[in-house]
């Protein structure tokens, strides 16, 4: 695994004018890791204060990618199981297996009036986390992470969509299937990280386009085929590093007869040999790292949306002024060490999954509409409680007050929840995805794991199509094709075609995927930047820059000025 190097550090404190104060070795990877002013200055300044007593916050023990593997190991979005809700009794999809020992409400019965929220007995434990755990082992959970489809039953993070089947991490989507990372977008199909855009397909990080097919990083762009990095184009096939074009293929510019001739001759193939930005930056000042659109005072944080003065963070839309954050959005501010939050929320330390109109929320799991909250899970509208029990202000700063002393002395004050409390094994959680581990290398940190196997088995009469059996040809495909069995070329794993899915194939001569749709996201995931930041020279220039690929890579890399200049001329 990488991680940032002290020469990366000392890059960006000189590029940022921010003195590193200190270099820290991290306690688990055992890498040093800096230590900025500003940093001392951001702690100093969000540490609360309960009965009368400011507890300061003290910088991490842990570097910047071991604290964002721990909070993407409680964010489990793409692995659903078959289980029975323990309230109803009927089988429902869940994002928890069945063999997890926590009660599992589905989501409508959940918040329902049917369900009453009650206060759970909590023994006193030596530690917050075994106390915590306790708590979490009685109150049940939601099956999904859903709130206000239509006709969206196979999806989990997922919100203000129709018509939606195996979408993650998505809100308002339509008609679409097999993707994570979505906004505002409708028609997409086997793709990843796409906003306001429509008709796309076996694509990544698009923005703002329409018919896009197996295309990569291209932004206001229409009817493209295998381009690359393409910016207001239209009507382009294998195209890279264009810029405002029109009726091109292989970078050659035709008229469009020409174009229109050529291109009924046109071949399904991936772009390579393209050139490179070091990160990808739009409208993004004094920001430090890649996928940066419209920000402002963010460093060392990547796939960040209209935000500004944020560190260490990932995937976030419309926040500002917070640290270590994975997956927030719309209104959110001063927050430390979270995941999955949003929805006008403020002020919130150390927790997971805390949406709509929350405040002043401490090491805490699923919370909706809640202000002034300790260690609590699955609440909602609530004020001043600890472990889900009600108390008056007075008691709940007193209380709150003494477990914060305690924390300290058992060195679980300032930090995000222990792994042992994810309810989920690592090979289920976005972790995996971004932070591979072995099943050996996750065995031996203490984490969980997921090792049976769900996928259904298949009886030796049943008639399965793989490779070749598949149809090549779309044309001559019906809707037989949708009570058939195909298996995976690579995992041999089982999957099926949706009528849906097959009308969007028949609709734009696209031939049968050969892969189960998990197989398609992580060949998808390959073609997304890593998740690294080095320092190299920019192939134009010969200047020191900051980029998320190697000095040694195959192909070239520009500065983001250099290929400005180079590309928009």
């Amino acid at each position: 695994m990488y991680y940032t190097s002290p020469d990366v550090y000392k890059f960006i404190s000189q590029q940022t004018n921010d003195p590193i104060v200190e270099r820290k070795t991290c306690r688990v990877s055992w890498v040093q890791f800096a230590i900025f002013q500003s940093d001392l200055d951001f702690y100093k300044k969000i540490s609360p204060t309960f009965d009368g007593k400011k507890f300061e916050i003290p910088t991490p023990t842990l570097c910047q990618e071991e604290r964002q593997r721990r909070r993407l190991l409680f964010r489990n979005e793409r692995k659903l199981y078959k289980r029975k809700c323990d309230a109803t009794g009927e089988m429902i999809i869940s994002n928890y297996s069945s063999d997890k020992t926590y009660s599992v409400f589905k989501e409508s019965y959940r918040w329902s009036e049917l369900w009453t929220q009650k206060e759970y007995t909590i023994s006193k434990k030596e530690r917050f986390s075994s106390s915590f755990n306790e708590l979490l082992e009685q109150v049940p959970h939601m099956s999904l992470m859903v709130k206000m489809n239509e006709n969206c039953t196979y999806v989990n993070w997922c919100g203000n969509s129709k018509n939606c089947y195996l979408v993650f991490d998505t809100d308002f989507a339509e008609d679409s299937m097999y993707w994570s990372l979505i906004r505002y977008s409708q028609d997409v199909v086997d793709s990843d990280n796409i906003y306001y855009s429509n008709t796309v397909y076996a694509s990544v990080n698009c923005t703002e386009s329409s018919n896009l097919f197996w295309c990569l990083e291209c932004d206001s762009s229409h009817f493209l085929y295998n381009c690359a990095l393409c910016t207001g184009c239209s009507d382009c096939i294998w195209c890279t590093n264009l810029t405002n074009k029109q009726y091109c293929i292989d970078n050659i510019q035709y008229s469009k007869e020409e174009y229109l001739k050529k291109a009924e001759k046109r071949k399904i193939k991936v772009p390579h040999n393209f050139l490179h930005r070091a990160c990808y930056k739009v409208n993004a000042s004094n920001s430090i790292w890649n996928n940066l659109y419209w920000t402002k005072e963010c460093v060392l944080s990547h796939n960040i949306w209209y935000s500004q003065n944020l560190r260490y963070c990932d995937f976030v839309t419309d926040c500002n002024n917070s640290y270590d954050i994975s997956s927030f959005w719309w209104t959110t501010e001063w927050s430390i060490e979270c995941s999955s939050i949003g929805l006008q929320c403020k002020s919130i330390y150390y927790s997971s999954i805390i949406t709509a109109n929350c405040s002043n929320i401490y090491y805490s799991y699923v919370l909706f509409n809640c202000k002034d909250m300790f260690g609590c899970a699955f609440m909602k509208n609530a004020q001043y409680c600890i472990f889900n029990k009600q108390y008056t202000k007075e008691t709940y700063e007193i209380e709150v007050a003494k477990i914060i002393w305690h924390m300290m002395k058992t060195w679980e004050w300032w930090e995000f929840f222990d792994p042992s409390l994810s309810p989920f094994g690592y090979n289920e959680t976005v972790a995996q995805e971004y932070f591979p581990l072995t099943r050996d290398e996750a065995l031996a940190r203490w984490y969980k794991r997921q090792d049976t196997n769900y996928d259904p088995v298949i009886p030796v009469w049943v008639q399965t199509l793989t490779g070749d059996q598949i149809p090549a040809d779309i044309s001559t495909v019906d809707e037989s094709i949708c009570k058939k069995i195909l298996v995976c070329e690579i995992t041999w794993r089982p999957f099926m075609i949706q009528k849906a899915e097959l009308a969007f194939y028949q609709k734009h001569s696209i031939p049968l995927p050969r892969r189960h749709p998990d197989q398609r996201h992580a060949d998808r995931m390959k073609l997304r930047p890593p998740r690294e930041l080095h320092l190299r020279t920019c192939d134009a220039t010969w200047k020191e820059i900051l980029s998320v690929y190697l000095q040694d890579v195959p192909f070239k890399v520009y500065s983001q000025e250099a290929y400005s200049q180079e590309v928009f001329g």
